[in-house]
């Protein structure tokens, strides 16, 4: 700017080309301190922005991870190795760590005795079961779903005895109301007329049912085995109703002498939420079929 001003206005002294230049200067140089202020005040907001940010996702972390903690049990879960051999693998599930010291007591018990049962040990009727020297039999739990309210777990096992004319697998469960210490059933997990509804539909229209989806043994959904083929079996002596369905579920997991006259019996598990019904079926159709509730 100084040289232009030289060139086009020669007959301007060099102080006043000087003045000239020292005002330029200072015009500059309050735009600058203008500037810079306006920086500083930009950069104040946006690290104070930053310092909100910052504080409301600290807040809403320790507001999860708060709601993370109430959701976990406080009590622990480990697989004790019963019995192992060649042919023998019977573990059996511990809970450790339960403020209910007495429930906690006599859930292990029960786990343990299942246990003994299994690898023949307990006298009385188990006695006819017991395991001869070429009998294979497999007990092993598997812990479905864990929270402070409840435990739900399954036990898959498997015998094959020496001179049978097939080996047995099954599917079981356990449900546990982690406050009262109590057993729960089907019933305290959905409702058993709205569940016989929907498994109903699938009798005469499995290509159209929903709602349900039918697994096979590695949990994977399947279409080889249908609700109509679960339902002739559970009700082969009689055509199946829904009805007799509903009453079933009713006492799913319960005792059996709980069951009617006219219905069939199964149990039932929580795994991430869902709810899972066993049935029984025969050894051509799996032994046992899973439905998962929609």
């Amino acid at each position: 700017m100084r040289r232009r001003n030289l060139i086009l206005i020669t007959v301007l002294s060099l102080s006043l080309t000087f003045a000239a230049g020292c005002g330029e200067n200072k015009n500059t140089g309050a735009a600058g301190s203008m500037d810079q202020q306006k920086t500083s005040e930009t950069t104040v907001q946006n690290e104070t922005q930053v310092s909100e940010d910052s504080e409301q996702d600290e807040t809403e972390a320790a507001a999860t991870t708060e709601a993370g903690q109430d959701a976990q049990s406080d009590y622990q879960i480990e697989m004790v190795s019963y019995k192992k051999t060649d042919l023998i693998d019977i573990s059996y599930p511990k809970i450790t760590g339960w403020s209910d010291t007495e429930k906690q007591e006599e859930w292990n018990t029960y786990f343990e005795n299942m246990a003994k049962e299994a690898a023949g040990e307990m006298t009385g009727d188990t006695e006819e079961m017991n395991p001869g020297a070429n009998d294979s039999v497999v007990l092993t739990y598997t812990v479905q779903e864990q929270t402070k309210d409840m435990l739900s777990l399954t036990c898959q096992s498997y015998y094959d005895y020496e001179g049978s004319a097939h080996p047995s697998a099954a599917l079981t469960s356990v449900n546990i109301n982690m406050k009262t210490g109590e057993k729960m059933t089907f019933s305290d997990f959905a409702d058993p007329d709205e569940t016989a509804k929907i498994l109903f539909a699938g009798k005469d229209n499995t290509d159209t049912a929903q709602g349900y989806t039918v697994l096979d043994p590695e949990g994977n959904p399947t279409t080889e085995i249908t609700m109509k083929d679960i339902l002739e079996f559970n009700f082969i002596w009689m055509e199946p109703t829904e009805e007799a369905l509903a009453a079933s579920l009713t006492h799913f997991d319960g005792d059996v002498d709980d069951y009617g006259a006219d219905e069939t019996m199964g149990e039932s598990y929580v795994h991430d939420g869902k709810v899972y019904v066993i049935f029984y079926v025969s050894h051509a159709m799996g032994d046992y079929a899973v439905v998962r509730i929609d």
